[in-house]
């Protein structure tokens, strides 16, 4: 898998790297069919006056989008942290398309079939230009609004780590919301008709 690194007050050092391919190894044998992996690193100013160190990875698989994203002081332990939160989110996915399939409900390999996901960043924000208190739009994410069950909604909810999902229901062809409730529960926000 080629990981693309981009960074944004972080300095990675030849043994940063080596670090990070040799972590990214051990996920690279876990997720199938990998088109596209991106490992963004920000280093910003805490109101305390520390610096903390923000590691996001995400991953494209055909139709299926990973993210995980972790905080830390210290730079590789943030990469460490994302590298094991994603490790996770792939092992439990493979585990539920494993049961699956045992139950027939799904044929074939999912993880090939996810939608891609493009991030768009507002230059002024990362820049560090935009107040953190101002209220302003600092990131805009665009992707493709396939078709799916509500089921296969949720699957995607949890592999990018969202506490909610837009998507298009498959048997309503209608735009729908799927949250996550406090309770651990899951709620759908749908167009009422009448």
């Amino acid at each position: 898998m080629e990981l693309q690194i981009r960074t944004n007050g972080t300095k990675v050092t030849d043994g940063m790297r080596e670090f990070i391919d040799r972590r990214m190894a051990k996920l690279d044998r876990l997720a199938e069919h990998v088109v596209d992996a991106h490992l963004e690193l920000r280093t910003e100013e805490t109101r305390s006056g520390g610096e903390t160190t923000t590691a996001q990875i995400t991953l494209r698989t055909g139709r299926h989008v990973l993210r995980a994203e972790a905080r830390d002081p210290e730079p590789a332990r943030a990469v460490d942290g994302v590298i094991d939160k994603l490790i996770g989110q792939v092992r439990r996915y493979n585990d539920k398309k494993v049961s699956r399939r045992k139950r027939g409900a799904i044929p074939g390999d999912m993880m090939s079939d996810l939608s891609p996901a493009l991030i768009i960043d507002d230059p002024a924000a990362a820049n560090g230009l935009v107040d953190e208190d101002d209220d302003v739009v600092v990131r805009v994410k665009r992707f493709e609004m396939k078709p799916m069950p509500v089921d296969e909604a949720i699957d995607q909810m949890q592999l990018v780590g969202h506490e909610f999902f837009l998507f298009r229901n498959i048997d309503e062809d209608e735009l729908n919301v799927l949250y996550r409730r406090r309770d651990g529960t899951y709620g759908l926000l749908a167009p009422a008709h009448g």
